[in-house]
């Protein structure tokens, strides 16, 4: 199946060197890849989808641009315990499921924050008084 694969991505390769905004390859793949391949458009079509190459562990640099923080604020995560790290030498590697999990849980914080602020906004307007009243003035008066 590897070699029908690899066969595949020429196909396609080839067909993405003309210059049409639309490209119509038949593929051979294994069920994994098409099943990718699928999630993929999914989340193309839905919110937009990054293809990342998949490492078991990357640099800060890399990481940080995965996360979309700095540089400085990913070694101040690794410092404080945030995300888990390896060193490598001097320098620090963050495994691939540590990003993943971090995303993860930072997802979530922010899906909680936004249930608490919409429950408090409801609150709020359903028992908001305000204890300041406006009046026209007339001509003359100020």
């Amino acid at each position: 199946m590897a070699g029908q694969e690899e066969d595949s991505i020429d196909v396609l390769r080839r067909a993405l060197r003309g210059t049409s905004d639309h490209v119509q390859v038949t593929l051979t793949l294994s069920r994994r890849s098409a099943e990718n391949i699928l999630r993929l458009l999914e989340a193309e079509h839905g919110s937009g989808a990054v293809v990342v190459p998949v490492k078991e562990q990357y640099t800060t640099t890399e990481a940080s641009n995965l996360l979309g923080v700095s540089r400085a604020t990913l070694m101040k995560l690794i410092e404080s315990g945030s995300i888990e790290a390896v060193k490598v030498g001097t320098h620090h590697r963050i495994p691939a499921e540590e990003l993943v999990a971090f995303q993860r849980a930072r997802q979530v914080g922010h899906e909680r924050a936004a249930e608490l602020l919409t429950e408090f906004s409801s609150r709020s307007a359903a028992g908001f008084h305000s204890n300041v009243t406006f009046r026209a003035s007339r001509q003359g008066e100020e």
